[in-house]
């Protein structure tokens, strides 16, 4: 979701949904077996469900290094629904309908050594077996990053509150999806010069609100979404935001993200993986397409378009 760029949403909306949805359970999980863990997420005996917590190390350049945490609880579930997917295992391989996602709630937050920070709360849910699959999360940010103009750098500060929901409905049987998306950004953004009085006053600061709604098609026949093997990802994604929607701006963002693995022999996997983004009309700075790769910072080369293409090979050396 890039929803806002690296340092902010992707940092507290899309770190909630994969630490909540997906990556969590992924610590827990240390074992090669199915079987539940009596006393861990995996069990849900309980009639008060169970809680997780997590450590979130991060390395994005445009923030720094930082540590976070967070606390994933894991709600009951009654006798009568069908067994929800419990492991890393299973969670991981939600495109086959063997089990649905779990349903969690959790709160989370980090600090970095840029001085910024978010905290906030998420929750995934899926209902009518497994057809509808919810994702919702809401956090407060204070970003400090850099934005570039012409290779020079100009520092900024981005602070505020963040709402996000992403509601996708399974088409038939299949491992496709059509959902729906909405954000909301109430925030302050502020400049510095490196001039003292001017950066104390409010020439160079500035409020705004950016609201957005999304359409989206995906689909995921992958053997594992958390370290795939085999098969690929394809997501179209059309984001419009403009001030009926109650913002302060008025552009459109299409992206495509297409994700392609195949095992090289038995033990040997070959990733592709192509990110690209288009923009049009008054596009602020921190949602411009920007080129995503792992090392470059968030919004170092950015533009109406931006694409990046990435190659991975891995190897297989344990049963883990």
């Amino acid at each position: 979701m890039p929803v806002f760029f690296k340092a902010t949403r992707r940092a507290a909306f899309t770190l909630a949904v994969l630490w909540l949805g997906a990556g969590a359970p992924l610590a827990a999980e240390e074992s090669t077996s199915d079987a539940p863990s009596a006393g861990g997420p995996e069990d849900n005996s309980s009639p008060w469900g169970k809680f997780l917590p997590l450590p979130i190390f991060i390395t994005e350049p445009a923030i720094g290094e930082g540590l976070g945490a967070s606390l994933i609880y894991f709600h009951h579930q009654d006798d009568t629904d069908k067994p929800r997917a419990t492991t890393a295992r299973e969670i991981s391989k939600t495109t086959e309908r063997s089990k649905p996602p779990p349903t969690a709630t959790g709160i989370f937050g980090f600090y970095t050594n840029s001085d910024s920070a978010a905290a906030g709360i998420g929750h995934s849910d899926s209902f009518r077996d497994d057809n509808y699959r919810l994702l919702a999360a809401g956090a407060e940010a204070r970003i400090n990053s850099q934005l570039y103009i012409s290779d020079s750098a100009f520092d900024f500060r981005l602070e505020g509150s963040m709402l996000f929901a992403n509601l996708k409905r399974r088409l038939g049987e299949s491992n496709a999806f059509a959902g729906v998306s909405l954000s909301y950004l109430d925030a302050e953004t502020r400049f510095f010069s490196g001039i003292p009085d001017l950066d104390d006053s409010d020439l160079l600061s500035s409020g705004f609100i950016d609201a957005g709604l999304a359409a989206s098609l995906i689909y995921d026949n992958r053997d594992n979404t958390l370290m795939p093997a085999a098969g690929y990802l394809v997501e179209l994604t059309a984001w419009r935001r403009d001030e009926s929607l109650g913002g302060d701006f008025d552009y459109k963002i299409n992206r495509l993200k297409a994700l392609y693995f195949s095992r090289i022999g038995v033990d040997y996997v070959l990733g592709l993986r192509l990110d690209a983004s288009s923009a049009s009309g008054d596009v602020p700075f921190f949602s411009a397409p920007y080129v995503s790769l792992r090392g470059i910072p968030a919004l170092r080369y950015q533009g109406k378009r931006a694409a990046a293409f990435e190659i991975e090979a891995r190897r297989h050396f344990g049963e883990r």
